[in-house]
């Protein structure tokens, strides 16, 4: 995919393991689907999918795909990737970047996914950020994290990221 300059530099995919202590609630929703594809979808019916429902996709390859512009929780992420391995589609994560430390994005959509799924079951402030992490029924997982990072622009940006997996 084309290297914009402010998507940021992609880290391999790894799905959150739950704390010990963490048990099911039933009364929170499971995570099956992102952007209307199910978790175990194959990558050529994901890239069906993304281009018949008018998803600007950047690019694809090394079992990932790169969209542009997406629409998520109601919040618009100028980058998102989705990350599939040998059985289907795997997590996604959406990212959205600034150039001054400003966490608002991640507390406002901080607090839409606590009034969804209650609080996070792990809580950490890696690098002088914050990462909070939500697992649901049905072996979804819900990641939110906010910290500074590196763009392929070669700048250094503070970015907020969004990801849900299975």
């Amino acid at each position: 995919p084309p290297h914009r300059p402010y998507r940021p530099m992609m880290r391999p995919y790894r799905r959150p393991t739950p704390p010990p202590h963490w048990h099911p609630a039933g009364r929170y929703p499971a995570i099956r689907t992102v952007l209307g594809i199910t978790f175990g979808t194959s990558f050529a019916l994901s890239l069906d999918h993304l281009y018949g429902n008018g998803y600007t996709i950047d690019g694809y390859g090394n079992d990932m795909v790169y969209l542009r512009n997406v629409t998520q929780l109601n919040y618009l992420w100028p980058d998102a990737t989705l990350f599939y391995g040998p059985g289907g589609l795997t997590g996604s994560e959406f990212f959205y970047s600034t150039s001054v430390y400003d966490p608002s994005r991640y507390n406002y959509v901080y607090r839409d996914l606590v009034r969804a799924y209650g609080p996070p079951a792990t809580m950490t402030y890696p690098n002088g950020g914050y990462m909070a992490t939500w697992f649901t029924n049905g072996n979804g997982y819900i990641r939110l994290q906010f910290g500074r990072g590196e763009s392929y622009g070669g700048s250094s940006r503070f970015y907020t990221s969004l990801s849900f997996g299975n």
